[in-house]
């Protein structure tokens, strides 16, 4: 949809007549939060409609962002064990050691005991807390998993991902199953004829409904095994129903492409049974939802070996680079408290900002968090909308070699010339642009859009129409947007190895005019690029080392805990 300036112009007056008003009932809304956090894995920049693409509709995903806010510069870290470590301590991974890879099956590393996490935090405020899908902050022992770190329930995995079909996880040299309810074994629950996506789906509207019954105000996160793919091999990308998938996505060329588009349509669909299920059980009006990616997608990473052909086009990298493509995640907000909805926010925003964020939000006093990384953006989002951030390490892997910072819309990045870190810098992925015209009004009638129309009604003074809704949030796809008239240099093949001077020295980009970091203008801007190099000399005098990279345990083997993954360090029976 094309909209004039005068259009955008009229309909941008309209949203701030819509926005929330000094009302009955948020007035009454004191009571504190139920928050549900929906984690992706491995989604991409351009892998929801919300940013631009058609390719594969995600209408109860953008009817999440539209109705709330659009976190536009949300950054992560580059693979999921960082990510999930610094979203749970509100620290960078640094401060412990995990800034490296991700914890591998059958290693003995974990996020250390002595770091206190938001749901330990979320309990002593009187929180019921549950863990749905994924951990991968460690299992060598029992001390290091959910149940032992503050969440009441866990429902899901210890590694990094599983079969979508079997709970079976499998390395190079050892295979078992991965299912777990708390530290009972529960292959049983997520047998051949499920499909896990939707198995988890279940269970978060299981918790949901538990907590209404039990009248518990509950933190709830879904960290789902989607659209991170299965084990290795010719079949690492499972969708509920192939046929139908084919069918359904017929217009994309790439088979491998088409099965991702059905995993990704899994995942809007969870997303769209979660908030349902929220407000059936009246809960959606008293709840903040957030939905985020872990990190980028591996797109086509065959160095990896586990690849999902996920797109964060235009942006340049994938995961495990520093780069915006591995870091600058997908991720929006809703909630009643939202003093302004429909917006896209381009404040900068880091996962170690959701512990803080969160926990004011519970009714906590941030000084009990001692000193963190992260920074409360609460009144920011739900009252002043002012930038709170100025400044983001997004890692030092000084094992690697890599190392990158933002400072306001400066970005300073260091690379180390490895075959590994070469093939993680080229620009790669779909642009999704090819597909059926995006159907808005399949995201205001979608289940999301539904409910959260509904209570955006009784927090506004007056509803919007269909129609309106869709100019709405037209606007919002439009800002929300990274495109080539903003890249016009963006190459799909270009080769990094020529093409990258980060490798010999630091670069500086200029993100916010250089989203896709095709122009190093370093030597344009010495001082900034000498600042914003001394803010990581800084840094790296904070740094915890990792520890040497261990090896894989032979005693971690499923073969002697019966075919399962255990705490292979803990007293065991093998019968």
């Amino acid at each position: 949809m094309d909209l004039s300036n005068s259009r955008i112009t009229g309909i941008l007056i309209l949203i701030v007549n819509l926005q929330l008003t000094d009302n009955v009932l948020l007035r009454e809304l004191k009571k504190r939060p139920h928050i549900v956090v929906i984690i992706a894995d491995d989604l991409g920049w351009n892998d929801v409609g919300f940013h631009g693409s058609i390719q594969i509709p995600t209408p109860n995903i953008d009817a999440l962002a539209y109705n709330g806010a659009i976190l536009n510069r949300h950054y992560v870290q580059p693979t999921c064990t960082p990510s999930r470590a610094a979203l749970l301590t509100g620290k960078y991974p640094i401060r412990y050691g995990l800034q490296g890879p991700p914890i591998a099956s059958g290693k003995a590393s974990a996020l250390p005991t002595n770091e206190t996490i938001l749901p330990q935090y979320l309990k002593e405020l009187g929180y019921s807390t549950h863990l749905v899908g994924k951990w991968h902050l460690g299992c060598h022992q029992k001390r290091f998993t959910p149940t032992k770190r503050g969440f009441d329930s866990h429902f899901g995995y210890w590694n990094g991902f599983i079969s979508y079909r079997n709970s079976t996880h499998a390395t190079q040299t050892m295979s078992g199953i991965d299912a777990r309810r708390g530290f009972e074994r529960a292959g049983n629950e997520m047998d051949r004829d499920r499909y896990a996506t939707d198995v988890f789906t279940e269970e978060a509207r299981k918790i949901i409904e538990a907590s209404k019954r039990e009248n518990t105000k509950m933190f709830l996160m879904v960290s789902h095994l989607a659209v991170h793919s299965g084990n290795s091999g010719p079949n690492h990308l499972e969708v509920l129903n192939k046929t139908y998938n084919d069918e359904a996505f017929g217009y994309i060329e790439n088979e491998n492409r088409r099965l991702y588009a059905g995993m990704v349509t899994s995942l809007d669909d969870s997303v769209g049974k979660i908030i349902k299920s929220l407000h059936e059980n009246e809960m959606l009006e008293n709840s903040i939802v957030v939905f985020m990616s872990d990190n980028g997608a591996p797109t086509d990473d065959p160095l990896w070996g586990h690849d999902n052909f996920g797109s964060n086009w235009p942006l340049r990298g994938k995961k495990a680079s520093v780069l915006e493509g591995g870091v600058r995640g997908v991720a929006a907000i809703w909630s009643p408290w939202l003093k302004e909805k429909n917006i896209v926010s381009n404040n900068l925003f880091h996962i170690t900002d959701w512990l803080p964020t969160l926990y004011t939000a519970a009714g906590g006093n941030i000084e009990d968090l001692g000193k963190i990384d992260g920074v409360d953006q609460w009144k920011s989002l739900t009252d002043t909308l002012k930038q709170v951030r100025s400044k983001i390490l997004i890692n030092i892997d000084e094992t690697r070699g890599e190392e990158a910072l933002i400072f306001n819309q400066w970005k300073v990045v260091k690379s180390n010339r490895t075959n590994n870190m070469v093939f993680n810098l080229k620009y790669a992925g779909d642009p999704g642009n090819a597909g059926p015209k995006y159907n808005m009004s399949g995201v205001v009638a979608s289940a999301v859009g539904k409910c959260l129309s509904e209570i955006n009604c009784l927090t506004q003074d007056g509803c919007m129409n269909a129609s309106t809704a869709r100019d709405v949030f037209y606007v919002a796809r439009s800002l929300a947007k990274v495109d080539g008239q903003i890249c016009p240099e963006r190459v799909s093949n270009s080769n990094p190895d020529q093409q990258y001077e980060c490798f010999d020295g630091y670069c500086l980009f200029d993100i916010l005019q250089d989203p896709c970091e095709y122009r190093n203008v370093a030597k344009q801007n010495p001082q900034t690029l000498n600042a914003t190099i001394h803010m990581l000399e800084r840094f790296k005098k904070e740094i915890t080392m990792q520890t040497p990279f261990p090896i894989v345990d032979p005693d971690a083997d499923p073969r002697r805990f019966a075919g399962y993954w255990e705490p292979w360090l803990e007293p065991f029976d093998k019968a």
